[in-house]
């Protein structure tokens, strides 16, 4: 498994954008790509960061996304007047289960 890892600036006020337009145009649009395996959104409201990150089947899976990756990233960044400031690829070496969140 593969994973493009991409880093943002985002205002505090506008993550709330951000999720919104993960959950309603993003998210559907990666889940119809050849490959496409899951995507974490992570924020911290404090600083304004905020990570994406899309995991792919395999390393030609990721790649085979990379022109539609920089829509994605455009489209973003339009949503929350944020700005995109890496992105990354790399190999998953391990992942484990999400469907339990729960501490024990």
């Amino acid at each position: 498994m593969f994973a493009r890892v991409s880093q943002w600036s985002v205002p505090p006020e506008h993550q709330n954008e951000a999720l919104r337009a993960a959950e309603e145009k993003i998210g559907p649009a990666l889940s119809k790509q050849p490959g496409y395996r899951g995507d974490l959104l992570l924020g911290d409201r404090h600083s304004g960061k905020m990570l994406t990150v899309t995991l792919w089947e395999d390393e030609q899976a990721m790649h085979a996304t990379d022109e539609a990756s920089q829509w994605f990233r455009s489209y973003g960044a339009r949503q929350t007047c944020g700005t995109a400031e890496s992105t990354g690829h790399y190999e998953v070496y391990r992942a484990p289960s999400l469907g339990d969140t729960s501490s024990s």
